[in-house]
């Protein structure tokens, strides 16, 4: 499954929009995410929607966020705080990668690992 969504680069519309896709692999119980463009307000809310649709069935979520070109303040904000509201007895999530601990959250069942 991919994950898509655009967001314009600068507010005058003359730089290309830059795609943010969340590519899945599942493998055995663990289900792998992998995080690539920018991670905006849209990107945020595709992630969240990618974790509460994959969160049955599987021991643990790997967020790879390597290949991310980078994290807006008001993408994890908002990624924050939709986070919060995710029923925490599903799958442990595990962020991987550079951008590991701007994105993860300290909270019970989710860690980071760089």
């Amino acid at each position: 499954m991919l994950f898509e969504t655009a967001q314009e680069r600068d507010e005058q519309g003359q730089a290309p929009p830059a795609t943010f896709q969340i590519q899945e692999h599942r493998n055995s119980d663990n289900l792998h995410l992998r995080l690539t463009g920018v991670f905006d307000e849209d990107a945020a809310l595709s992630l969240t929607e990618a974790l509460k649709e994959n969160r049955a069935g599987v021991g643990r979520i790997f967020v790879h966020t390597a290949a991310l070109d980078q994290v807006l303040d008001s993408g994890v904000e908002l990624f924050r705080s939709n986070l919060s509201s995710l029923d925490r007895s599903g799958a442990e999530i595990i962020f991987t990668g550079k951008r590991a601990e701007k994105l993860a959250v300290k909270a019970p069942g989710i860690r980071f690992i760089m």
